[in-house]
């Protein structure tokens, strides 16, 4: 363990990861231990293209209250890998937070730190902002929307840290 607090941590989420811990009601816990900041065009294309749907409606509920942080980049590029990478080494950030394996590549590539949906729950529950309880069901609900890889080790990184 880093021995790090996440509570001051400020992330940029792609579309991709802002969606599956909405799916999984996760977003408003993860909204409250970082700050997170998404590009214009990550908001649009998790809330303006399809505003009828569910996680629309709570990922723009999020926004307007605050709680998730919209920053333009004056031109966006046309995809919104791109938007978080530009965003993301405008500085002011410590990691980007994705489930896209072909981001997730470009991102090591490059030599920048990264977290996964899965990683992010076994992270608070590290920092003491999640109970284990909580974690495992929140591993739980995050499920059906990530890799079968990335659970089972999130999994197994979880049960290292609660006592039984």
């Amino acid at each position: 363990m880093l021995g790090i607090t996440i509570y001051y941590m400020r992330i940029v989420m792609d579309a991709d990861c802002l969606i599956k811990l909405t799916k999984a009601g996760l977003k408003e816990e993860v909204c409250a231990a970082w700050n997170i900041t998404i590009p214009a065009l990550v908001a649009s294309e998790t809330v303006d293209r399809a505003p009828q749907l569910p996680d629309a409606v709570r990922i723009g509920q999020n926004i307007a209250a605050g709680r998730v942080t919209v920053e333009s980049l004056g031109s966006d590029p046309a995809k919104g890998e791109d938007a978080v990478l530009l965003l993301f080494q405008g500085g002011g950030f410590d990691a980007v937070a994705s489930d896209d394996a072909r981001f997730i590549r470009r991102l090591r590539g490059l030599g920048l730190p990264y977290a996964l949906p899965a990683i992010i729950i076994v992270r608070l529950f590290l920092d003491g902002m999640m109970s284990g309880k909580r974690a495992e069901s929140a591993l739980m609900a995050l499920r059906p929307h990530i890799s079968a890889d990335q659970h089972a080790a999130a999994i197994l990184m979880l049960s290292g840290g609660i006592e039984r």
